[in-house]
């Protein structure tokens, strides 16, 4: 609906301007018929419009007064004069306040329709990219702009939301730590259709605003209808038909009734995706679903403690075995798999006094890092069981300082490649958690991110040699496949742009 005051300080012609722009098109509405000036100034300071139509004359408080408020004050309102006044004056002053059009009474029914569609454009556009940037203050703003910034709080007034559903999609697993950077790159989501084929199965639908989520493997969809909807019945229907090849992971949220609540929305659809999550499972993931609260009998966790205090490997692998069997029999959740792992790990520090603090905390992400890196509990416990191994009966007699150099010589040559941690522990004949940690212990950083900070340093220099290559070339020279996604990289890790670097290094 595209919002219009008319003020006129002649009655008839009034209710006659009213009635024929909205015989003209149906989506525009006019909201408040002023017939002075201080009627429309009333009501302008206290409501927003996209558009005002103007008489020049009026009592008290004429049209220009009205466009001078406008101009200063809600100068995103576009202002269009109706005056039979054809003076040369009138026509300066009304330019001077930006007004669109000046129109002469009586007002030409076929001129009108045109000018209205060609404001229609105009306030469509306009409404479509305030939208987007007040969507993206609220989701990833400055905290301050939440709680009643007088700036903010005026770009609410202006725009008229619909219907707004919170959808919040993860690929794969549910990441709190590193993704390896390639898997998931700007063009996943694009193929995945999601997008087109809610717009092809919606009827009522606005618009959908995308945003990347807090991983490159996530992404939030604001979903703006005419009228409400059963989205996850939607979203149901689109997974059951849809062949995608990795787990994902669906939840959606309520109609919003207060735009400003949408980034707790969003919070909460995450948290319920990370605690409800079927591992290894497509699913539209709901809150009122019971939750798996898969636990550890006593029996199984004094009998592992017996296995990792005798140094009885095989006994261990074989109590790994059962627990398998039985996560899968329960559909475990992410969530559960991991506490369980963890646990598992904590009972071979109680016996491992070796174990250092920086170890205990690093293992939460390397068993992040095993689940991202596979949706099949067999290849898990496959490489969690080695990791215990090599935790249990650490091999001192390895040079695993002459291991890293070779990792870090083989990197140093292949880092425009694409090089995973998964294909660097093949490389090396050895498993990917403990070639982490590894690394980070020689290092202070795990391999992904060593490459990465080789690729950002590489692609600095070459911004600064040649600021004539393209953006897109830089990103391919040094390893990344989407230059978007490397323009992401290098602001996340300069806090600017390659543009904006290469423009400062210039000048």
């Amino acid at each position: 609906m595209i919002k219009v005051l008319v003020a006129e300080d002649e009655f008839p012609l009034l209710r006659g301007i009213s009635k024929m722009i909205e015989k003209l098109d149906p989506e525009f509405k006019v909201v408040m018929m002023a017939k002075t000036g201080k009627e429309a100034l009333d009501y302008l300071e206290k409501n927003s419009v996209d558009i005002v139509f103007t008489d020049i004359n009026m009592p008290v408080i004429d049209g220009l007064q009205v466009l001078k408020y406008i101009n200063q004050n809600k100068p995103y309102i576009i202002r269009v004069v109706i005056s039979g006044y054809q003076e040369f004056s009138y026509a300066q002053q009304a330019v001077r306040y930006e007004a669109k059009r000046y129109l002469i009474k009586p007002v030409d029914r076929q001129e009108l329709y045109l000018l209205m569609q060609e404001l229609k454009e105009q306030v469509l556009l306009q409404k479509g990219t305030e939208k987007d940037t007040f969507l993206k203050q609220l989701l990833f703003g400055k905290k301050q702009f939440l709680h009643g910034e007088k700036e903010f709080c005026q770009n609410k007034e202006k725009i008229d939301f619909d219907v707004i559903y919170p959808v919040y999609f993860i690929a794969k697993s549910y990441c709190n730590g590193d993704i390896e950077e390639d898997i998931f790159d700007n063009g996943f989501w694009n193929k995945l259709g999601i997008k087109e084929y809610i717009e092809e199965n919606l009827a009522c639908i606005k618009k959908i605003y995308m945003y990347g989520g807090k991983y490159s493997n996530e992404m939030i969809f604001l979903i703006e209808t005419s009228e409400k909807v059963d989205i996850r019945a939607l979203l149901k229907k689109m997974m059951c038909a849809k062949e995608i090849k990795i787990p994902l992971a669906v939840a959606a949220g309520a109609a919003q009734e207060d735009i400003l609540n949408i980034n707790e929305a969003i919070s909460r659809l995450r948290k319920m995706i990370c605690m409800k999550w079927t591992y290894g499972k497509q699913e539209v993931v709901d809150q009122s679903e019971k939750q798996s609260s898969f636990c550890m009998s006593k029996a199984t966790e004094e009998t592992l403690q017996y296995m990792i205090k005798n140094g009885k490997f095989k006994g261990f692998q074989t109590v790994l075995e059962e627990i398998q069997k039985q996560m899968e029999e329960e559909k475990i959740t992410q969530y559960d798999l991991e506490l369980t792992l963890n646990k598992i790990i904590l009972f071979i520090q109680a016996y491992r006094t070796v174990f250092s603090n920086d170890e205990v905390q690093n293992t939460i992400g390397d068993i992040n890092d095993m689940v991202m890196r596979s949706h099949e509990l067999k290849d898990i416990f496959e490489e969690f069981s080695v990791w215990c191994h090599d935790f249990m009966f650490p091999d001192t007699e390895e040079n695993t300082e002459a291991l890293v150099r070779r990792l870090d010589s083989y990197i140093q040559e292949h880092y425009t490649e694409r090089i995973t941690t998964k294909m660097l522990a093949q490389e090396f004949g050895l498993v990917p958690s403990y070639l982490s940690k590894l690394f980070r212990e020689y290092k202070g950083v795990t391999p992904n991110h060593y490459i990465q900070d080789i690729r950002i340093e590489k692609s600095k220099e070459i911004l600064e040699k040649c600021p004539s290559i393209m953006t897109k070339d830089v990103a391919f020279m040094v390893g990344y496949v989407d230059s978007s996604y490397f323009s992401k990289v290098f602001k996340k890790s300069t806090n600017m742009y390659p543009s904006e670097y290469r423009m400062m290094k210039s000048s």
